[in-house]
């Protein structure tokens, strides 16, 4: 009997424990709080009102709030300080010298093919007038090649090209053979100016260089210094490169830049042989001044980097030194300043292949020097185009009567080339 009660005493407290039905004990509660904890009533729901975002705060947290404005006063510069100016993206006066070219009125469709020879230095922007050319004649196919101008004048006179490249003015003599070989006329078009640099790396001091110091730099024989020159010190005694001897980098003798280099700073004599690299290109000289402290080189204007930079030169032994601008280079104040030119033979009678002579009327307009100036040369002279390209404008204006120079908007339509501001008559 006893154990009966017993059992069903137990079986009771086990099935409360489990159900918590009836009232429970203390005893009874914290077994039941050990065998299944009791889950949390959330609190009584809150009606929370909605804060209006604006566009820029939408999914972001609230801003602590911005002081006051104030008013800033801007700081003096000493002018030890002074900011350096924005890079100018095209001199006013050669923008206005551009802008005197007649513009290049289109003609019916060109179909042919164009092959330029010589110039290494001006094959980039050789390639970008004929890329221009074709963005309106697209069937013409052009072949534009580099070797030296001195290949080039010997493949003109056997018709492997139609135009030779040329970074200087011909010689007399040049142009004697030219004539002799062809049996014709030769003509020069000059389509912009350039100029042979002295070149240096960006950390240099140096600024300034004479013809009789680079003659004793470049040149074995040196004719026109006593002594050779091999250390930056004794090329500048403040020169902070010291002992360190001079890193001489040149491209091909053969080429215009420099020729026109020689011409200027070595006639007739060979150069060194001392810390002497023979480069394959003008772009390449630049490189090496880029990354060479001790390098001085001869390159061209129109290959300069940020971590390289020219140097102003005298031609009349320091008395006045020249920086290589684009005016200077323009003007031909600039010692090194050159012509590029395109050369061609004329045909029996006398004239230049109408699609030859086409193209030199697209470069020796507006639309072909901007091209040009873009590729870092200065402009040609618009008052000194050839008389025949002259002429061609003219051709093209009266096929075309609606075509106003812009600088004339109300001149007649029938206007001549030279009666436009700028054209030589």
């Amino acid at each position: 009997m006893n154990s009966v009660l017993y059992a069903l005493t137990l079986s009771g407290a086990l099935l409360g424990a489990t159900t918590f039905e009836g009232t429970l004990t203390e005893p009874q509660a914290a077994t039941a709080a050990q065998v299944a904890p009791t889950t949390p009533v959330a609190p009584a729901a809150k009606t929370i009102p909605a804060t209006a975002l604006v566009p820029a705060q939408s999914l972001a947290p609230a801003a602590t709030a911005a002081p006051a404005s104030q008013t800033i006063t801007p700081t003096t510069l000493g002018p030890d300080h002074v900011l350096a100016t924005a890079p100018t993206i095209i001199d006013e006066e050669i923008a206005k010298i551009i802008y005197d070219f007649p513009d290049y009125v289109p003609v019916p469709l060109w179909k042919g093919s164009i092959t330029i020879q010589g110039s290494d230095t001006m094959a980039s922007t050789l390639t970008a007038l004929a890329e221009a050319f074709n963005r309106l004649y697209p069937d013409v196919k052009f072949n534009i090649r580099g070797g030296g101008s001195g290949q080039a004048l010997e493949d003109l006179v056997t018709g492997t090209c139609d135009f030779a490249s040329v970074s200087r003015d011909l010689t007399d003599a040049e142009v004697a053979q030219i004539k002799k070989d062809s049996g014709v006329d030769v003509v020069e078009i000059k389509i912009a100016s350039g100029g042979a640099c002295v070149i240096v790396n960006a950390d240099n001091p140096i600024t300034k260089i004479t013809r009789e110091q680079l003659n004793g730099v470049f040149a074995i024989t040196h004719s026109m210094t006593k002594d050779p020159i091999f250390s930056w010190k004794e090329l500048d005694p403040t020169s902070p490169l010291g002992e360190e001897w001079i890193a001489l980098y040149v491209t091909d003798e053969n080429s215009s830049t420099m020729k026109t280099f020689t011409d200027f700073a070595m006639p007739n004599e060979r150069f060194t042989t001392s810390y002497f690299y023979r480069e394959p290109s003008p772009s390449s000289v630049v490189n090496a001044c880029c990354a060479y402290k001790t390098a001085i080189g001869v390159g061209s204007y129109k290959h300069m980097q940020p971590r390289a930079k020219t140097l102003a030169v005298s031609g009349d032994n320091g008395k006045t030194f020249v920086a290589p601008t684009e005016m200077n280079i323009y003007t031909g104040k600039y010692p090194m300043s050159r012509p590029l030119e395109l050369v061609a033979v004329l045909d029996k009678q006398g004239n230049l292949p109408p699609l030859l002579l086409d193209f030199a009327r697209f470069i020796l307009s507006e639309t072909g020097q901007d091209e040009i100036h873009d590729e870092g040369y200065s402009p040609a002279n618009p008052k000194q185009l050839p008389a025949f390209i002259v002429k061609a404008h003219a051709a093209a204006a009266e096929a075309a009567p609606h075509a106003l120079h812009k600088s004339s908007p109300g001149a007649e339509p029938n206007a001549t080339p030279s009666a436009m501001p700028g054209v030589a008559p």
